[in-house]
């Protein structure tokens, strides 16, 4: 191991299952030796799972605890399956301290790649390394790798595929009734109404939400999805949502650009032009026309819109 490298953490642990997703619950000791390397909880890191490979996220649990969830992809590399006891080898990889050198090296092939990084904020940096670390194996790497590059250099979806994702008919869950972009879309099923979602919150609350309600309604024709404890707003695919809490309303919406704006509590890329951008309102006078252009903005995202 390279001087200055963290240390590698070694242990033996059961493949289980819980819905779609079979998993390895992460030992204390190990979980407690990462957590200097966490960000809301997740632990980036790289690890050796039977002598195969891999790249992805601890996920944070209650108790302090992480799981580690394990993909088909390696699995199968591996050749193990949900029950087997394997030996696995985790290193923390910290998204903030350097460009990952298969990422750097790529950029560097393709003219004005690295002059494009460099021009995005420290925070943008960090969060295109961390949806890169979060790859769960060496294609998906390569292949987000590529994405990011594309995204650099402004590259976009072949117009002719875009025309057909977007013209697409959605498919709708038999069960629930809610609408997806893809057939069989993994999702909670369950029917809820917005007054359910708001049943025990405070009525101040509910009044925060009806006027953020509005302002999305303001932009054009749009579905309501309520879940347990959250609504969401859908065009063709979902573009925002509130949570209420007992104090405030959390909200949030996607951008194909990320804004680094000290309004937002957190930014969150999941995919080079998707940023999740989160903000916690308490009072009428923060839904002001600005949130509304970004809501417009994001509209747009939910039309698809951005797919050429």
């Amino acid at each position: 191991m390279m001087s200055g490298m963290p240390e590698v953490r070694h242990f033996r642990a059961r493949i289980q299952k819980q819905g779609l997703n079979p998993w390895v619950q992460v030992p204390g000791d190990v979980s407690h030796a990462l957590q200097d390397f966490a960000r809301s909880g997740r632990i980036s890191v790289e690890g050796v799972l039977n002598d195969t490979v891999f790249h992805t996220t601890l996920m944070p649990i209650a108790g302090g605890g992480h799981r580690l969830f394990v993909n088909g992809g390696v699995r199968k590399a591996a050749g193990v399956a949900v029950g087997d006891r394997v030996t696995i080898s985790l290193r923390p990889v910290d998204p903030g301290s350097s460009v990952p050198g298969d990422l750097e090296s790529h950029l560097e092939s393709l003219p004005g790649a690295p002059k494009a990084f460099l021009s995005l904020s420290p925070s943008h940096r960090r969060e295109l390394i961390r949806y890169l670390e979060d790859a769960r194996s060496r294609a998906a790497r390569t292949q987000r790798i590529e994405r990011i590059a594309n995204h650099l250099l402004g590259k976009e979806r072949p117009a002719r595929r875009a025309k057909r994702v977007r013209s697409r008919p959605l498919w709708t869950c038999p069960r629930c009734g809610n609408r997806f972009v893809n057939k069989n879309q993994y999702h909670a099923c369950g029917r809820f109404s917005v007054e359910e979602v708001f049943r025990d919150k405070p009525a101040e609350i509910r009044k925060l939400f009806d006027h953020f309600r509005k302002l999305v309604e303001s932009c054009g024709p749009v579905t309501l999805v309520p879940y347990r404890d959250k609504v969401g707003f859908m065009v063709r695919v979902r573009f925002a949502g509130a949570t209420p809490r007992r104090r405030w309303l959390d909200i949030g919406f996607w951008l194909t650009r990320r804004v680094d704006d000290p309004r937002f509590r957190r930014v969150e890329t999941i995919y080079p032009n998707v940023h999740l951008h989160w903000l916690r309102v308490t009072e009428t006078g923060q839904l002001d026309e600005q949130l509304a252009a970004w809501l417009e903005e994001a509209y747009a995202c939910g039309r698809q819109e951005h797919l050429g």
